[in-house]
């Protein structure tokens, strides 16, 4: 969209199209593009502003307007997203923030990444049927926390001591809640140039839902089997090229290696 006295309106024609639409819209002189959407609209959206610009912000701000199962990042973004009349209103009065994007092995993020177990919960979700939205999730979800094995990696820090080796769950995380549920990093910023790191350990299967509970409640990063730290930069290493997910949609990694990073205030949103 290009104002809200002259409107132009992009449409996707494929899963991930969003990227192509928001490039075209800038390119086309947009001075706000707007997505109708999820996490994953907002993801491809992203793309496509970042397509076009270097590591400063987008000079296009991003206007949300949640039409998603979980709208994770409109969560820690705290706008009227679920409000079409208000958020019109914010974008006639050009009301706009700053905020950090992540980036994992090359791919930019806006609310959060993974690795593990909600990896396996999105390969479990291509193959339900019967169910839709939140009630397939919530059923795969409970399904996998008990059958998931874990993954194998190692992550540190530059200049960091390494982790251990097998995981369940690893998110790198610029907004608070996940999973439409967990508030998995309670204290993360989308504004503070860093990412918060939480880890839940490869731990038995009749141990997991305590810890998953807690997480709904973000009380679970004193868990000793929970890792949390801060940074701007991680390095993840394999035996293998690892699948993780950015703001819920799946990729595969280029290499055994994988190099998460913040970019600070490198998106303009609608605020």
């Amino acid at each position: 969209m290009s104002g809200i006295g002259d409107v132009r309106r992009f449409e996707t024609v494929s899963a991930g199209d969003e990227r192509r639409c928001a490039s075209e819209a800038v390119a086309a002189g947009a001075r706000t593009v707007a997505v109708v959407g999820g996490d994953g609209s907002v993801h491809h959206v992203v793309r496509g502003l970042l397509d076009a610009t270097t590591e400063t912000a987008t000079a296009v701000p991003l206007a949300i307007f949640a039409a998603g199962t979980g709208n994770d990042f409109v969560k820690s973004l705290g706008t009227p997203s679920h409000d079409a009349e208000a958020m019109t209103a914010r974008i006639a009065a050009g009301v706009t923030r700053l905020v950090d994007v992540g980036e994992i092995d090359g791919i930019p993020f806006v609310n959060a990444a993974g690795l593990g177990f909600d990896v396996e919960v999105l390969e479990r979700m291509q193959r339900v049927t019967r169910l839709r939205g939140t009630a397939a999730y919530v059923v795969t979800a409970l399904r996998a926390l008990l059958g998931y094995g874990g993954y194998a990696a190692q992550w540190a820090q530059r200049d960091g001591r390494p982790s251990s080796t097998t995981h369940l769950l690893t998110v790198f995380a610029n907004g608070a809640t996940f999973g439409g549920t967990f508030r998995i990093a309670p204290q993360a910023r989308l504004d503070d140039g860093a990412l918060e790191l939480v880890d839940i350990d490869a731990l038995a299967p009749m141990s997991r839902p305590a810890v998953f509970l807690r997480a709904i409640r973000g009380t679970h990063l004193g868990h000793p089997h929970v890792t949390h730290e801060r940074g701007s930069a991680w390095t993840i290493t394999s035996a293998q090229p690892l699948t993780f997910e950015a703001d819920g949609e799946r990729y595969v990694a280029k290499t055994r290696e994988i190099v998460v990073r913040v970019r600070a205030n490198a998106l303009c949103v609608i605020a």
